[in-house]
């Protein structure tokens, strides 16, 4: 579905074609080519599509524009979902590995190593904050966005095919003729699922979630089934099932004039509206140290070289990031400071010997 359930957007076989209520064919795409998954960022109003060539492709389904494609260089992909908390696009690849994308850089955001065979599927919560993926490996494994760490592991007897997060939380798992779910998996390890379900003589394929419904609906080799999840969360502010012509209307304009630009999609959101908290008299100080370097690092004068301004050590110290308290860092920069006052104390003549001390000093008089 795109921005509301007057048009929808189906990946054929060649293109991506977009269909309205009626199942009339409003438009085709024949930049998308061969798609295999399709996403839409509702607040973006960017259709996403990656198929067997492994190109990334963002779509402007407002204005029409055609806004980016990126090259993944890892192949097909048949796993991707969406982060709904900062519209970051998640990839799962052949290689065992998931990327993060944004369509304002060329290479990904993030590449994790999550099994060790293809990723068959993929599903975010809609917090953001945790992710769920399966693999050939026949592992199922539960991950915090935050720190990219792995929270949880289990064990299916057939890979999982699909995967599917709940508003409350519920993992649902497909395999084989099986579906498992799973309750408040993301917190603690779950010794059993809370339901369980087998639809005999089948395999299954896919299984969502109905938003706002206790429904989780599934489609398998026989056709399409439902069953009833307890779980219900309603918010008539975010999305209104119940919402009259009227009020679509309205929604769909609101949605319009509130359109985040594809250049705001970035890992961390909530930097945008931040304050630099820094005193005033500390960023002019700062100002005028980078203007004196400025003037005084003109390329036209000659340099005196500085001993050791390339060595590891020095290399290191730049390569850090200086907001950070590094334990490392800070042995370093004492190890230098020493060396420091020892060449200074040798230059005025207060080091009595400059001999480095041997085996044969301990017999001295001064040991």
């Amino acid at each position: 579905w795109l921005h509301n359930e007057q048009y929808f957007a189906v990946a054929q076989k060649k293109y991506v074609y977009i269909y309205d209520q009626n199942g009339l064919e409003v438009h085709r795409l024949k930049r998308h080519i061969e798609p295999n998954r399709l996403e839409f960022l509702p607040y973006h109003f960017l259709l996403v599509s990656v198929g067997n060539a492994g190109w990334l492709k963002y779509q402007d389904t407002s204005t029409g524009k055609f806004v980016v494609e990126l090259r993944t260089k890892l192949g097909k992909c048949d796993a991707m979902t969406q982060n709904p908390w900062n519209a970051i696009i998640h990839l799962g690849h052949a290689n065992g590995t998931v990327t993060l994308w944004s369509p304002n850089m060329t290479t990904p955001l993030v590449k994790m190593l999550t099994h060790k065979g293809p990723v068959t599927a993929l599903a975010i919560d809609r917090t953001g904050k945790y992710m769920a993926t399966s693999g050939l490996d026949g592992q199922l494994k539960l991950w915090d966005i935050r720190t990219y760490k792995s929270l949880q592991e289990y064990f299916t007897t057939t890979p999982a095919c699909s995967l599917s997060i709940s508003q409350m939380g519920l993992l649902a798992v497909g395999w084989g003729p099986h579906i498992s779910v799973w309750k408040d998996a993301f917190l603690q390890k779950q010794k059993s699922p809370y339901m369980t379900h087998i639809q005999r003589g089948t395999q299954l394929q896919d299984l969502h979630f109905c938003p706002y419904e206790d429904v989780l609906g599934f489609g398998h080799s026989q056709g399409i089934s439902s069953l009833i999840i307890p779980e219900p969360n309603f918010d008539s502010l975010e999305a209104n099932p119940f919402q009259t012509k009227k009020q679509r209307q309205e929604a769909e304009v609101r949605s319009l004039l509130e359109k985040i630009q594809p250049e705001m999609i970035t890992l961390d959101p909530s930097f945008i509206g931040k304050m630099d908290r820094t005193p005033q008299e500390l960023r002019e100080k700062e100002r005028m140290e980078r203007e004196a370097e400025q003037t005084t690092g003109d390329m036209s004068k000659p340099r005196k070289k500085t001993r050791g301004k390339n060595s590891s050590l020095k290399r290191y110290l730049r390569k850090k990031n200086k907001n950070v308290i590094d334990e490392k860092r800070l042995q370093i920069e004492e190890k230098i400071a020493r060396e420091r006052q020892e060449r200074e104390k040798r230059k005025r003549g207060e080091l009595d010997h400059d001999k480095p001390f041997t085996a044969l000093d301990r017999f001295g008089s001064d040991y």
